[in-house]
């Protein structure tokens, strides 16, 4: 997961960009070459970095968590039912919480607008 994550982000990023030229270049009709040079002007590294660390985080948050409601299942199929609900709240609410924390900590690790 550790791994797993940052690569989703990677992947899911890559699918987001391919999306907006699509929508930009053959609906709005914008220039190709005019799309791509604003994608690297205002696309910067700490973006890049940002992101990945988040995934990296968010993945470890799943796995510990999952991990700890996995080893307090039991009752059988009943006690894996509601520990994997248990998980889902649980990683959700945490995503939630800690994504505001990081974002707070990384926005002063790589401050915005600084060229």
């Amino acid at each position: 997961m550790f791994i797993s994550m940052p690569i989703l982000v990677i992947e899911c990023v890559g699918l987001g960009v391919m999306a907006s030229y699509y929508v930009g270049v053959h609906v709005l009709n914008i220039n190709g070459v005019y799309f791509f040079g604003n994608v690297q002007k205002w696309t910067e590294w700490s973006d890049i970095m940002m992101s990945l660390i988040k995934g990296f985080v968010f993945g470890g948050l799943i796995v510990f968590i999952s991990c700890r409601e996995g080893l307090k299942a039991k009752d059988g199929a009943v006690g894996v039912g509601r520990a994997t609900t248990a998980t889902v709240v649980t990683s959700s609410l945490a995503l939630l919480i800690s994504n505001f924390f990081l974002t707070m900590a990384l926005n002063i690790l790589f401050p915005a607008g600084q060229r």
